[in-house]
Order: structure tokens, then C-alpha cells, then sequence
């Protein structure tokens, strides 16, 4: 075959793929102004999607989070949020049952663009050596669209015809949070209420156009190897879905060594076609650090340079007993 003729087959390949991945970065950026975003560090950011998390670790903890997913593809989703959470009260006291928190994330795939505003209450119960707690989030997103943009295969298509901006969009969610020393379990749905993306456009809003309630499952266990060494499989489950609209489901499964309960590594494997690497590290008594890097195992391999995401972590008390170990009061 004739290397002109072979080198256009490359291209059309490479075009078929790269039109896969802007399908595939269309309908989930839709469906994650519901379905939060992937964070492969979500055990550093359970807030995010699970209210019933606020204050667990028992001190005023702030947390900062940012996600470039597919990078060297353009429009590929970028994620960023902050998130604040304490058990209220005098610090005074052995236990705290209220816990508050408050969160702004942003999430960006292509035309679309979401923030979203939101506030926990978790109430909390000493069981034993455990705690259970129940959570409450209630907020809105900010939705836009610039379909505008877009220079569709196919001239006309109705659902892509109107922009919208800053369509406001409330929500409420609920979810359960139980931990103990070494183990901790959480069910959550973020989200109860599917949304519309455009109210005004009742003509287009089709099934594909609304919001896709999320459920999610966590659990992880901590086995202590020796005195400077844990090994802490855990994992986070995903299913959003309605009577007329299913996203797959999906599950991060990891398995961290924490060192000296100081330093962790970590290997995520992503059930949608990923694997994941971590790295944290506990810098000081009140900061926090961590990276992973994403590889795609099948469809975008060879069109990205994988996603990077980057957290660090604050935490504050008046009660300096609550530093004598090093990962402070509890690793849930």
C-alpha cells in the first residue's frame, strides 16, 4: 500500500478516536452537574460526595482539590474545589455531635461549565469505638452552555441550537457515614432532584438533557503489617441512573502502603479503562500533600498524556493533643 494512502488511514483512525473521546467527554460532563467528577484522591475528598463525612477527622479541616483530565485533548474536562468542614462546639468537650461544612467546586468539558455551591450538616453518633453519622448537603449549580461554539457533523440538530447561561439548578442530597479505627463505610446520593440543564427550552429538553441521580458506596480497612508499615484497600462505587437514562457503573478499587503513618503510595484500578498512581504525604502537623497520575489503558491511549490531579489540606484545632499522632485524630 502506498505510504500517502496509509498515513491518511492513521489520520482517519486518529480522527475516529478523537471523535470518540469528545462523545465520551460530552454525555458525562452532562451527567456530572449531577454524578460528581472522578477524583482518583476521593479518599482525600470524601466530602465531596458524601455529606454524612463532615467532621470526621474532628478538627476544622480545609481542603483544596484540582483535576486536568486527558490532557493534550482539547475540551477535556478540568475540575477544581474547595471544601471546608468541623464539628461544632467547644473543643472542650470528649464529643461533638453537630458537624458543619461548605464546598465550591467547578467542573469545565468542552462549551459546558458548571460551579456548584454547597452546604453539609452531618449528625453524629458515638457507637462504642465507632461513629456513625448522618449527612444532609443542600446548594445549587450554576449551569452554562456555549452550543454555539460547537460545528456539529450534522447542521440543525435541535439540542444544539439555544445557549444557556448560569442556569441555576438547586439540589439536595443525603448519605450515611460510618468509621471506626480502622475500617470506615459510607452510601451517599449527592443529588436527589434532575434538573432540567435548560427550563426555558421545554421543546429540547429531552431525557439526555436533565441531570442523572448518582448513588455511591465506599468502604475501606486498615491492616497493620508492623509498626511503621499499614496496607489500606478500599474503594468507591458509582451508578446514576433513572427509569429512561443508565451511565455505567463504575468502581475505583486501591490499594495503598502508608509509611510511619507519615507517607502513603497507592494504585488505583478505574473499572471505565484507567489505572491510577498516588502519592501522599503528610508534610507537617497541619499540611497535607498529594498527586496521582492517570493512564488510559484502552480507547484515549495514545491521544493523552493522562490526567493529573494535585490536593493539599489544612487542619486547625485549639486542642493540641489532637497532634500527638501524626495523622491526627483518626485516618477516616
Amino acid at each position: 500500500m502506498h505510504p500517502s494512502i496509509i498515513k491518511r488511514n492513521k489520520m482517519k483512525k486518529a480522527n475516529l478516536y478523537i471523535a470518540l473521546a469528545a462523545s465520551l467527554m460530552a454525555a458525562p460532563a452532562l451527567a456530572q452537574t449531577t454524578v460528581a467528577p472522578h477524583y482518583t484522591m476521593f479518599m482525600y475528598n470524601k466530602l465531596l460526595y458524601n455529606p454524612a463525612y463532615a467532621g470526621s477527622r474532628d478538627v476544622l479541616s480545609v481542603n483544596a482539590l484540582y483535576r486536568a483530565q486527558w490532557v493534550g485533548i482539547d475540551g477535556a474536562p478540568r475540575n477544581m474545589a474547595i471544601s471546608i468542614d468541623a464539628p461544632v462546639g467547644s473543643y472542650m468537650k470528649p464529643f461533638r455531635h453537630v458537624a458543619l461544612g461548605l464546598s465550591v467546586s467547578n467542573e469545565s468539558a468542552g462549551v459546558l461549565n458548571n460551579t456548584n455551591f454547597m452546604a453539609y450538616y452531618a449528625y453524629r453518633i458515638a457507637l462504642g469505638k465507632t461513629m456513625l453519622s448522618l449527612g444532609l448537603q443542600a446548594g445549587a449549580s450554576m449551569m452554562s452552555a456555549k452550543y454555539g461554539d460547537l460545528n456539529p457533523m450534522q447542521q440543525g440538530d435541535a439540542s444544539l441550537s439555544n445557549n444557556f447561561k448560569n442556569e441555576f439548578l438547586p439540589n439536595f442530597g443525603a448519605g450515611v457515614y460510618w468509621r471506626g479505627d480502622r475500617f470506615y463505610a459510607g452510601v451517599s446520593v449527592p443529588h436527589m432532584l434532575e434538573n432540567y440543564y435548560d427550563k426555558d427550552n421545554k421543546v429540547n429538553n429531552v431525557q439526555n438533557n436533565r441531570q442523572v441521580r448518582g448513588y455511591y458506596a465506599s468502604a475501606g480497612y486498615v491492616f497493620k503489617v508492623s509498626e511503621s508499615v499499614k496496607l489500606e484497600p478500599q474503594g468507591l462505587f458509582r451508578y446514576a441512573g433513572n427509569g429512561k437514562y443508565q451511565l455505567p457503573a463504575t468502581a475505583d478499587l486501591n490499594l495503598s502502603a502508608i509509611f510511619y503513618d507519615r507517607l502513603m503510595f497507592g494504585a488505583t484500578w478505574r473499572t471505565d479503562n484507567s489505572i491510577a498512581g498516588i502519592v501522599h504525604l503528610q508534610v507537617a502537623q497541619r499540611v497535607n500533600v498529594g498527586y496521582s497520575y492517570d493512564y488510559a489503558t484502552k480507547v484515549l491511549n495514545g491521544f493523552t498524556g493522562g490526567s493529573h490531579e494535585f490536593t493539599v489540606g489544612f487542619d486547625f484545632t485549639r486542642d493540641q493533643n489532637k497532634y500527638v499522632h501524626p495523622r491526627f485524630v483518626s485516618m477516616f
